[in-house]
């Protein structure tokens, strides 16, 4: 799709410099040797989460900074959400780590300021995620960090179809490419731990809410 679009994919080789006049980029040199002139260099090396302040308070963490279900760290008194908070996803069979997205910053806090003000609630939202590149919509809902069967519905030389994971008979996450609907009806299956037909599922045609296990 990006190559479809007129951008050039280096793979397998990485940065050795930027290169110009020590006020404006001019160029980049890879580590094969070639020289990529450039206007202007967007880095995206990834996030590496900034917690050593809340660390210095005592609170524990390997991955982030260690939360419970209420987002509360091990220090009394201090929270930690979004990205930098690790906890036991019970999307992801009560796995340990972060989840980096709006959604999750956004359920998190909310969950955080019930707490403050006296309500006994734990965070528990359903992680899902959506990006906007050129023409095509990409979705996702769930985690598919464990599952057993993965079902594709629709044509992806159209571009427009889902990537379904399911765990012992279960829908528990989905990609989808301009598919709307898919995603969601598959968030409520993913919610609901509804039992699905495997055959009905790999039909496009069918609905997913109508790809239950009768």
């Amino acid at each position: 799709m990006h190559t479809k679009q007129g951008v050039d994919l280096r793979l397998g080789v990485g940065v050795k410099r930027l290169v110009g006049d020590g006020f404006k980029v001019s160029g980049v040199e890879l580590t094969d040797g070639i020289h990529i002139p450039a206007d202007m260099v967007i880095v995206g090396i990834g996030i590496i989460p900034s917690v050593e302040p809340v660390k210095r308070t005592g609170a524990t963490g390997e991955n982030g900074i260690d939360v419970d279900k209420q987002c509360r760290t091990s220090v009394a008194g201090i929270f930690s959400i979004g990205d930098c908070a690790c906890y036991a996803n019970a999307w992801a069979g009560g796995r340990h780590f972060r989840v980096e997205s709006v959604q999750n910053a956004s359920d998190m806090a909310n969950t955080v300021a019930k707490v403050l003000c006296g309500q006994d609630v734990t965070y528990d939202a359903l992680p899902w995620f959506w990006s906007n590149q050129y023409d095509c919509r990409l979705q996702t809902a769930g985690l598919s960090v464990e599952y057993d069967q993965a079902v594709v519905r629709g044509s992806v030389a159209e571009a427009k179809f889902s990537l379904v994971y399911c765990k012992d008979g279960r829908v528990v996450a989905i990609d989808c490419v301009n598919n709307t609907k898919d995603y969601v009806q598959a968030r409520k299956l993913i919610e609901s731990r509804t039992k699905i037909d495997p055959v009905r599922l790999a039909d496009a045609s069918i609905p997913l809410k109508e790809s239950v296990s009768q």
